[in-house]
């Protein structure tokens, strides 16, 4: 399996990175707020049957364009001209948080540039009795809390900074302000988003941690609710940080519905 590479293209004029890894028929993984743009584990293990493509949003990472970006709706836009570019014209995608609220805007904006969709512990709703936790704190201890089902696990310190003399901080920091563009208010949700859901056309598997206590289980129950037709798979012991957390058997279920 040939190596994970890096490199810059240009997205609408826009400098925009994007790591590629495996040599199957390409799936595209859209990152969350956290800004997992460097090659994961679990990035390496749907490397084994796919032709993984991780672009990093405007804004994340060395991708440029963030002034050109208010709301996840643009985010979306710019995935429209992204798979435009790659010379994709049908793509199966997987969508961690932000990036899972992103697919869903592609699928209703562009439903046939979207082949098949997994919408991971995904951002995008106002669900009433379910509030989203704090995501814009700088308390590490309170985030490493409320993202993991194990604050204390090892796969943490993969996933995020651990105090501001980790190397990682500026550019947690960067996916930070990013984020907050697009998400501050309305906090991480499109108040329109839920009456379009029905728009989606694509086959759909939500899969959601159990015990994510960023963004509940009942935002899950709504997604596979409301597109038609998506089934919803919860895994037990598990937060939001769920390709952390759960890498193989995220890979399991997406290798599974992808090559269904």
């Amino acid at each position: 399996m040939p190596s994970p590479t890096t490199s810059t293209i240009l997205v609408a004029g826009k400098k925009t990175q994007v790591t590629t890894g495996g040599d199957g028929p390409p799936l595209l993984y859209l990152h969350s707020a956290g800004g997992e743009t460097d090659w994961t584990k679990f990035h390496d293990l749907l490397a084994a049957k796919f032709k993984v493509i991780v672009p990093a949003h405007p804004g994340f990472a060395s991708s440029a364009g963030l002034e050109s970006i208010r709301d996840v709706a643009d985010y979306a836009w710019h995935y429209v001209d992204f798979l435009k570019v790659m010379n994709l014209s049908r793509v199966p995608v997987i969508g961690f948080s932000l990036g899972a609220w992103t697919a869903v805007e592609l699928a209703i904006l562009r439903p046939a540039l979207v082949e098949k969709m997994i919408l991971v512990n995904a951002a995008g709703l106002h669900v009433p009795g379910s509030p989203m936790g704090e995501l814009f704190t700088d308390d590490l201890t309170y985030l490493r809390n409320l993202l993991f089902f194990d604050p204390n696990s090892p796969v943490v310190k993969e996933a995020m900074p651990l105090s501001l003399d980790d190397s990682r901080i500026l550019q947690w920091l960067k996916a930070r302000e990013a984020t907050a563009r697009v998400g501050w208010n309305p906090y991480l949700h499109n108040p329109r988003l839920r009456a379009h859901l029905s728009r989606v056309e694509c086959p759909t598997q939500v899969v959601w941690g159990r015990h994510d206590k960023l963004i509940p289980l009942a935002h899950g129950e709504t997604y596979s609710s409301e597109i038609p037709g998506a089934q919803l798979t919860i895994l037990e012991q598990c937060g939001h940080m769920l390709p952390f957390e759960k890498p193989e058997e995220l890979a399991r279920i997406t290798t599974e519905f992808f090559s269904s």
